[in-house]
């Protein structure tokens, strides 16, 4: 692993990943994706913790940018051919690729596994070697549609010359199935809506975003779930969103203390911003405070170099009286109870 307890630098993801600074790749993750793994029966029986969750999204992610820039290799020193396989792919999540056993992470990328129980993956044999756009009837690109020539078409030589891309090992790919089609009956009747093509009800997330967590390790896969999560959410609802601890708890699946500690590493970094409501230690049954209120910054916001962050402030309610005095109706709590404090937030 490098200095920083990771096993790539960011330096050296951006040249696995293929990603400079003039590269603006992004993926659209679908929003469904976070109840379908925090609430997947399997994790539950395994009594999984927030890193399989995270590891499992965060696969998915990459997953899903190796397949839309058909990006499997990269070159080290210039001359040799890396293939980045599953081990270098756990590598990326900070991951030991000999997760293995009861507490490993193999069951959810393997055959089979858990991701491919859910429809989001499967292994295939033939995968991308470059990606295209449509054209529409006027001649002009179509960014909304990305077509794919493929590795099986170069070896036939149907395309390109015989010698161009050539694999001489069968290898395994994760084809992303959702990013093509939406359900089984979409893929019968080849309906391409799958979240590349169909961008409603989707998360828009940098490579950069994914590239700079996965080189912290302060961050990490959980970092990376998180953000993303809090990110979908705030582009939902205008930029901003109000959520109680215990809630986030019980929609991301990471426990409390974490949840907490890594709220604030990602406000550190100038990720996002947090409102940090006041916590009033004896506040009376008829009153209710905010909860915090999330803002996700993008990628150039970002600093390397943590701030410092202002915690919340904890008070009595006959002091935050004398100051404020300012409370939620109880018309409010009727119709919006996920913007209110649910009173067992850690005072962060």
């Amino acid at each position: 692993m490098s200095s920083s307890n990771t096993y790539f630098s960011e330096r050296e993801l951006k040249k696995i990943l293929g990603v400079n600074p003039e590269h603006k790749k992004v993926i659209f993750m679908p929003n469904r994706v976070f109840d379908d793994l925090v609430n997947c029966e399997h994790f539950k029986d395994r009594k999984a913790n927030a890193t399989h969750i995270a590891f499992a999204f965060s696969y998915l992610y990459l997953t899903s940018y190796m397949y839309r820039y058909a990006h499997f290799y990269y070159y080290e020193n210039y001359t040799d051919t890396i293939w980045i396989d599953d081990k270098i792919m756990y590598k990326i999540c900070n991951t030991s690729p000999d997760s293995r056993g009861t507490n490993g992470k193999s069951y959810i990328t393997k055959k089979d596994g858990l991701l491919f129980q859910l429809g989001y993956i499967r292994k295939e044999s033939d995968y991308p070697i470059e990606y295209y756009y449509e054209e529409d009837y006027l001649g002009n690109k179509d960014y909304s549609f990305v077509d794919f020539i493929m590795n099986s078409e170069v070896i036939k030589g149907d395309i390109l010359p015989p010698d161009s891309h050539k694999d001489p090992n069968a290898r395994k790919i994760n084809f992303p199935v959702k990013a093509f089609f939406y359900d089984d009956e979409s893929e019968t009747e080849n309906i391409l809506d799958g979240y590349f093509y169909n961008i409603q009800s989707t998360t828009k997330i940098d490579i950069k975003v994914f590239i700079w967590c996965m080189a912290r390790k302060d961050l990490g896969i959980v970092g990376f779930f998180l953000y993303s999560f809090l990110k979908s959410k705030s582009d939902l609802f205008g930029g901003h969103y109000s959520s109680p601890i215990g809630s986030l708890v019980k929609a991301t699946g990471i426990k409390k203390t974490k949840l907490c500690e890594i709220i604030i590493t990602l406000e550190e970094y100038n990720m996002i911003t947090n409102t940090h409501s006041t916590f009033i230690t004896d506040l009376s049954p008829d009153k209710m405070m905010p909860a915090n209120t999330y803002t996700v910054l993008p990628y150039q916001d970002f600093i390397s170099t943590k701030k410092k962050i202002t915690k919340r402030k904890v008070m009595r309610q006959v002091t935050y009286d004398a100051l404020h005095g300012q409370y939620l109706g109880q018309n409010n709590l009727t119709h919006h109870n996920d913007e209110y404090d649910d009173m067992e937030d850690l005072p962060f």
